[in-house]
Order: structure tokens, then sequence, then C-alpha cells
């Protein structure tokens, strides 16, 4: 598959760079650890919120969050991702700074990013949240392709009990 240059390659790229970057944020943070179930329902909760903000861009249906390894205090845990996907939004500017706005409101920590890629890419519009004893989370959009993903708390466990 060739990576360099294309629509696909770019808008891929640019998904596993907030995914990357949103993994890697959600720990416990030294806090006590949360349990698995509460982990999942509040990312869940939090992936259900932002994909309302604009009804009808998403597909029906909210995709079961799944886990993933990852490492809490030095022990195995578990992480729980959500992520939806969506094809030519109507407004990616608008869906960016609505999940901008939203995260603020809750006491994330945002990133953004705006960066104008090629006549028919268009602007990718990315906002990376990240807070302390809260899912992770993130959206791209541009006028060729949306993602949200919502990580979860890296909590103690084994990630196979959940698969």
């Amino acid at each position: 598959m060739k990576l360099n240059g294309s629509l696909l390659g770019k808008s891929a790229l640019c998904a596993f760079v907030i995914a990357a970057v949103v993994t890697r944020c959600s720990t416990t943070g030294g806090h006590e650890a949360m349990p698995v179930k509460a982990a999942r329902s509040q990312a869940e909760s939090e992936f259900k919120t932002v994909v309302a903000l604009a009804p009808g861009t998403w597909p029906d249906g909210v995709p079961a969050p799944v886990p993933n390894d990852c490492t809490v205090e030095g022990r195995k845990g578990v992480q729980f991702t959500c992520f939806v996907e969506a094809d030519a939004p109507d407004d990616p500017k608008r869906l960016a700074n609505d999940a901008k706005k939203h995260w603020t409101d809750q006491g994330y920590e945002l990133t953004e990013t705006e960066k104008h890629i090629d006549e028919a890419t268009g602007a990718i519009y990315a906002v990376v949240a990240k807070a302390d004893g809260k899912p992770s989370a993130s959206m791209s959009a541009s006028k060729i392709r949306a993602h949200v993903y919502v990580n979860s708390i890296c909590v103690p466990g084994d990630p196979d009990e959940y698969r």
C-alpha cells in the first residue's frame, strides 16, 4: 500500500498519531486504581457524549470498546479503546470545535492542530484531550474523513478477560 502522498495514507497517519498520543496518556497517574468496569463505563460514556455532539455524522450504533494491553505502575493492565470513523463530514472544523468546547467544559487540557494538507483533503483539524482521572480523547476531521478515539484509564487487569 502506498502511504506517502495518498489521501488514505495521510488520514491513516493522522489517526495513528492521535491514537498513539492518546494511548500513552491514559494511565491512573499514581492515583488509587479504578475498577475495570468503572474505567470501561467512563470511557464509553465519554465516547457516546462526543459522538452525540454531531448526530447524523457518525454511523448508527456505537461500536463496543476494544480491550488493549497496558502497564500501570509496573503491573499488567487493561485499557478500553472506543473508536468511530465517518466519511466526508459536513463541517470538519465545526466537529473539532464542538469537541474542543465539550472537553474544555469538562476540564480537559487540550492540544490542537490545524494543518492544510492539499486541495483534495483541505485542512485536518485535530484536538487531543487529557485530564487526570478521566479517559483521554481525540477527534480529527477533514473534508474526507473524521475520527473519534476515547481511551479509558489504564487499570490493573487482564485484557484477555474482556476479549
